[in-house]
């Protein structure tokens, strides 16, 4: 099995050039908030994880839509495309450390 090793410049490289990269990191930053911020669509806690709060009510609803229709207009993807940039270092540790399938 070979590990990858991402950086903070291929995961924005590839979320500049790729639609499904914006949607699917979106997605995992929002899979690293808790039951409650995903219920709110608020950062409650502040451990390092997740969307930071002037983001996570925004970037919360792109997933949710995501997850109930499976794509995002071109205007989500815009502005969704400019607030997860700042994410790509969780993004590279979600790349570089998967989580073990069960």
């Amino acid at each position: 099995m070979t590990t990858a090793n991402w950086t903070k410049t291929d995961i924005c490289k590839l979320l500049e050039e790729s639609d499904k990269a914006v949607a699917r990191a979106i997605l995992a930053i929002y899979g690293r908030q808790t039951a409650d911020e995903q219920a709110v669509g608020e950062t409650t806690q502040h451990n390092g994880v997740g969307f930071s709060g002037v983001d996570a009510n925004f970037l919360s609803s792109l997933a949710q839509f995501y997850m109930a229709k499976g794509f995002l207009s071109p205007g989500q993807l815009k502005y969704g495309r400019k607030k997860i940039m700042k994410y790509a270092g969780q993004l590279v540790n979600i790349a570089n450390n998967p989580a073990p399938v069960a």
